[in-house]
């Protein structure tokens, strides 16, 4: 039996890098945009503010970057699953792809699946991190409480 082949689609293709090259822009914004070593050495609390801003930021365009490919993955394991063959029958691939029947095919919409929920999970990494930075930050903001000696210990005796 000869192997079938889905031709690669120069669109499909082009789609795939613009994606990408978005998501290594937001990488190379995002360093762009940290906190200078200037602002870190004479005050660390502003320096470590701003990293927390730029921190929501990431998280926020984190949660509907991953979304979406948790969506496309969970569509797609789906077809998968359905038609019994990877890729798809109808389905654009960026490469020439082999299409796989049976185990194999099943084998690749379970990865599709769990390759969601990772996704799901790395979405929100980002704004519990947050989440936990920002409390650290509201605890840095607030001054010191001095331990206040209790009476009848002999805190008299040190206050003269």
């Amino acid at each position: 039996m000869e192997a079938e082949f889905v031709k690669g689609d120069r669109a499909t293709r082009f789609k795939l890098l613009a994606f990408a090259a978005v998501v290594f822009l937001l990488i190379v914004l995002e360093r762009l945009t940290s906190p200078d070593g200037a602002l870190r050495a004479t005050d660390p609390t502003q320096a470590f503010k701003k990293s927390l801003d730029r921190l929501l930021i990431v998280a926020l365009t984190a949660v509907p970057l991953f979304g979406g490919v948790s969506i496309y993955l969970v569509w797609l394991g789906i077809k998968v699953k359905r038609s019994g063959q990877y890729p798809p029958p109808g389905m654009q691939v960026p490469v020439r792809t082999k299409v796989r029947r049976g185990r194999r095919a099943t084998w690749n919409a379970i990865l599709m699946f769990v390759l969601a929920a990772f996704s799901v999970v790395l979405a929100l990494v980002p704004l519990y991190a947050w989440h936990l930075s920002s409390r650290l930050a509201s605890e840095l903001g607030r001054p010191n409480k001095q331990m206040q000696p209790a009476p009848g210990n002999g805190a008299a005796d040190l206050r003269r």
